[in-house]
């Protein structure tokens, strides 16, 4: 392990962080220092007993005393920031780890970002989950300009049908995939999990990447063809449902107004530019690695719906 460079990931029992370990765990080549909000809680273990090239250590993303410690000897840093409905503190996470990143002179920094939808939607949309992430990038790209930085930016997760954005069920067994997006609305899906495959390609030769935007989704599709790819991998009848802005504010009522206005506009900048905007091209991850449609992921996971 002594040989092997060190890579350190931020929020290495999330979806993404998480996937970025399994990745490298695979290809045996890198020493990778997890960091986590609580190193001995029952997910960090988890992650841990993977492999005895993982080390799990406990870091506050807000301080810099400890993004210090946990950023020395890295060869590269796998970074993400935490959604605030208090802009500034997720603002504030980005620019610390770049500057921490900067300061030990870490040779490669993997941030994970978004668009800026405030800026490209002319004020007419605000998605602030987006947004502040975007402004973290500006600020990297401005005050440490000769920072070799790679940026990765995920589409919709598929697995947001497991969780936040589950579908209905039906009395008569069919399910329901239902969204405030047009039916012929373009959705571009991600698997959560690919997010390691990237980091992993990225890895092999960072040099060639710095500076460029990576975009982690497997395929572009309409809204209405999502209730058709499933039942034509699972059989079981489904449909697309478009909700008004009402029905969608109904269905997340238990949330923080703050937050179903994020969402709601997240949905509209889908419907009307797509999650990359409508000038960048989505298809930069496929050109380095295989990256699961709807379809793959729906036979991998063998989701039904529940």
């Amino acid at each position: 392990m002594a040989n092997k460079r060190l890579v350190t990931v931020i929020g290495a029992t999330g979806a993404q962080g998480g996937a970025v370990v399994r990745s490298l765990v695979q290809t045996g080549k890198y020493q990778i220092r997890g960091l986590t909000r609580d190193a001995k809680s029952h997910k960090a273990l988890s992650v841990a007993q993977l492999s005895d090239q993982i080390e799990m250590m406990t870091c506050d993303i807000n301080k810099k005393e400890d993004l210090e410690c946990a950023f020395k000897d890295s060869w590269a840093v796998y970074a993400l920031t935490n959604f605030s409905i208090q802009p500034e503190i997720e603002i504030q996470q980005g620019k610390l780890i770049a500057d921490v990143a900067d300061s030990l002179q870490i040779p490669y920094l993997i941030f994970s970002t978004l668009e800026n939808v405030n800026k490209l939607s002319n004020g007419q949309l605000n998605v602030p989950h987006f947004t502040q992430k975007a402004l973290i990038r500006d600020y990297i790209k401005e005050k440490h300009a000769n920072m070799k930085v790679i940026y990765v930016q995920s589409a919709f997760y598929m697995q947001n049908w497991q969780n936040r954005s589950k579908p209905q069920k039906l009395p008569d067994g069919t399910i329901v995939f239902a969204s405030p997006l047009d039916q012929k609305a373009t959705l571009h899906l991600g698997d959560a999990d690919d997010t390691g495959s990237i980091v992993r390609e990225i890895l092999e030769n960072p040099e060639k990447l710095v500076g460029q935007d990576i975009c982690i989704c497997g395929e572009e599709i309409r809204f209405e063809d999502v209730s058709k790819i499933f039942t034509k991998v699972t059989g079981i009848p489904s449909i697309s449902k478009t909700l008004t802005e009402e029905e969608f504010r109904g269905a997340t009522s238990f949330l923080p107004k703050l937050i179903q206005d994020d969402l709601f506009y997240m949905y509209k900048w889908f419907e009307q530019y797509g999650c990359f905007g409508k000038h960048k091209d989505w298809t930069t991850g496929k050109q380095l690695t295989h990256l699961n449609t709807f379809e793959d992921w729906l036979k991998k996971t063998e989701w039904k719906g529940e």
